[in-house]
């Protein structure tokens, strides 16, 4: 990877933090899709301490 290709995705990453963040249901679905949290916002087990 140069440092072009490295900057583009850094670009994306911001770009998908601030369109994820944005608003709380967002956020909560990013981390719902990612399998981090159930769709109520309660971790899923994997994620239980």
């Amino acid at each position: 990877m140069n440092q072009e290709e490295a900057k583009r995705i850094l670009e994306r990453l911001k770009k998908y933090t601030e369109e994820t963040t944005s608003t709380k249901e967002k956020a909560l679905q990013a981390l719902s899709n990612a399998g981090l949290v159930k769709a109520n916002g309660q971790p899923t087990d994997l994620y239980k301490n």
